[in-house]
């Protein structure tokens, strides 16, 4: 019972049960404070749920738009192959008028460079012609 009494002879009882109203009023506020903290963090929650499920949709989209551009890259693939291969038979067509082409060159040009000096010479014949004419 000496563990009661302080010197004085007064209670630590009362003095006890002080403190352990004191801590129950921390403790109180200590649970409010948790309970705001649990609150806030249930909406934070509920708001990355939302927005996890937006992201979610959102990759459905993404993952939907690449694979249709997939498929138009390989359209575009399958295109230009046609498309070369259409070039190739557009040039073996060329080919055969552009050789002939080049061999009627070939052929024609000594004839056109003796045309081309005959008129020349021609010009000056009857360049001369007239000068004496007129003297």
């Amino acid at each position: 019972m000496s563990d009661d009494f302080d010197a004085s002879g007064r209670g630590r009882g009362r003095a006890r049960f002080q403190k352990l109203a004191s801590a129950a009023l921390n403790a109180d506020v200590t649970i409010d404070q948790a309970t705001t903290i649990v609150n806030d963090l249930s909406g934070t929650i509920r708001d990355m749920d939302s927005t996890m499920s937006t992201f979610d949709q959102t990759l459905v989209r993404i993952n939907r738009d690449l694979g249709e551009f997939e498929d138009l890259l390989s359209a575009i693939a399958r295109t230009t192959v046609r498309l070369n291969t259409a070039l190739d038979n557009i040039d073996k067509l060329l080919a055969g008028p552009v050789a002939i082409g080049q061999a009627a060159v070939s052929v024609f040009e000594p004839a056109t460079k003796a045309t081309t000096a005959m008129a020349a010479n021609a010009a000056g014949v009857v360049g001369r012609f007239l000068g004496n004419k007129h003297d």
